[in-house]
């Protein structure tokens, strides 16, 4: 469970705050509706690994109530462009197991917040 959990602006439920996500973050976002006011989303932030690489995260994002989301069962990974690595998750939360609270604050949360960042903030 993320524990800062965004306020959606005034006027705005889940759909129409994913819709302004997915115009945010058009070539870095992948997002399903899996039932209702449920959204999967993947993640793939601007920064690189010194590989080259991408790090992306995911989660589960629900309304909770007419202000809020929730986000649950994060996840992050690291796709590796050297070969010579094994590619796999080198990075697991949520549904996937434990992570150490090092990969938790330097992988996971940075790529949560990276998606979080309000339109036009950083662009």
């Amino acid at each position: 469970m993320y524990p800062k959990n965004p306020s959606l602006p005034k006027g705005m439920d889940i759909h129409d705050w994913m819709d302004t996500k997915k115009k945010q973050f058009p070539n870095h976002l992948q997002v399903h509706s899996p039932y209702g006011a449920v959204y999967k989303m993947m993640f793939f932030r601007k920064e690189k690994t010194f590989l080259g690489s991408y790090i992306s995260c995911s989660a589960y994002i629900r309304q909770i109530d007419s202000k809020s989301i929730e986000l649950a069962e994060m996840a992050s990974i690291i796709n590796y462009s050297d070969y010579t690595k094994s590619v796999g998750r080198y990075n697991k939360g949520g549904d996937l197991g434990p992570m150490s609270e090092k990969e938790r604050t330097e992988i996971l949360l940075p790529c949560i917040e990276e998606f979080l960042e309000p339109p036009g903030s950083k662009e």
